[in-house]
């Protein structure tokens, strides 16, 4: 964690910040202890980052946090590979709009889109709880979602489904095809 009277906007969000998202996630990664990776001339171009926080603002006060243990990232491709995961988009509001966990995720830092796999579990803003293999989550169009089978529990009941869509901004959430209520807890 970033100490907050040397880096502020590691815990303000009052003022957000006018940078891009991608120049805020390098220059964070910046301020991180950086680990070049021990291997082949392929290696050289990638960098290992201990306590990554990636935060993707949309102009508008909400912002996607993405906090990992563990991340390698490849500057020149814009990618990071980012493991123990914790995410989290706030809305307008301050308040949260979905959580996410997962053991890995792909983050690709130019569109802020990522795609979680390995033990995804999350919360949605009406408090429903879903898991699933995986989840992608597409920034430009606010949408969280995973074809793969899923299984869900809100006040209810406990339901599965063959995938689901979350449209973030209007806090909509959608459990799709061959959906079940599942007995037994």
């Amino acid at each position: 964690m970033l100490p907050q009277r040397l880096y502020p906007e590691a815990r303000r969000r009052e003022k957000p910040s006018r940078r891009p998202a991608s120049l805020r996630a390098v220059a964070l990664a910046c301020v991180l202890v950086l680990i070049p990776l021990v291997g082949g001339a392929s290696d050289a171009s990638r960098l290992q980052v201990t306590g990554m926080t990636f935060i993707a603002n949309r102009g508008d006060g909400r912002d996607l946090v993405l906090r990992a243990d563990r991340a390698i990232l490849t500057p020149h491709t814009q990618q990071a590979e980012i493991f123990e995961v914790r995410a989290e988009f706030m809305g307008l509001e301050g308040d949260r709009n979905f959580t996410m966990h997962c053991d890995r995720a792909q983050l690709d830092i130019e569109t802020n889109d990522f795609e979680a796999t390995g033990n995804v579990s999350g919360t949605t803003a009406a408090g429903e709880r879903y898991t699933a293999p995986w989840v992608r989550y597409v920034h430009e169009d606010d949408l969280l979602y995973t074809d793969a089978p899923v299984r869900l529990v809100d006040d209810t009941g406990h339901f599965s489904g063959n995938g689901f869509r979350y449209h973030v901004a209007e806090r909509r959430f959608k459990l799709l095809g061959d959906v079940r209520v599942v007995q037994g807890r």
